[in-house]
């Protein structure tokens, strides 16, 4: 859902096998006057397969979307390990990191799974053209019940 206008939904296959169907959903956002590219994705249960898809993510954006677009892809990579990151480099995605994180920081993923107890950060926004001036995970009871992943909030600003 989204209070800026949407384009057409278009939805693009990126399974890597029978046994775990994925996709990509990608609309445009009109945000005051700005065209945004944005994706959603949930990626498979396996490495091997998460890293295909990531390559067939880089694929369409780089086939569907002008070069110059501001892009966001957002979703559940089930990246435990956290190694996808330099695949989505390779499509000129970068991962959106809270802004203290590129204070000395290092990196400060945000942990949103399980959502009772959130121990691994599955759940990512990776942007081109954009950057991220705000990220937070809401967390309490009421959130939990929701789903079994805390949402990821994340505020964007243009470069």
């Amino acid at each position: 859902l989204s209070r800026w206008p949407i384009g057409d939904v278009e939805h693009h296959d990126v399974s890597d096998h029978r046994f775990e169907q994925r996709g990509l959903l990608h609309v445009t956002v009109d945000w005051r006057g700005l065209t945004i590219h944005t994706i959603v994705a949930h990626f498979g249960l396996i490495h091997a397969s998460r890293v295909r898809q990531a390559q067939r993510l880089g694929t369409y954006i780089r086939s569907e979307i002008p070069p110059q677009a501001p892009v966001v892809v957002a979703g559940d990579f089930n990246d435990w390990s956290e190694r996808l990151d330099p695949v989505f480099a390779l499509a000129g995605l970068t991962r959106s990191q809270p802004p203290e994180a590129g204070r000395g920081g290092g990196t400060r993923a945000l942990r949103t799974f399980p959502s009772r107890m959130p121990l691994f950060s599955l759940d990512r926004v990776y942007t081109r053209g954009l950057r991220c001036s705000a990220m937070t995970v809401p967390r309490g009871p009421a959130w939990a019940r929701m789903s079994d992943h805390l949402p990821l909030l994340v505020e964007l600003e243009p470069v």
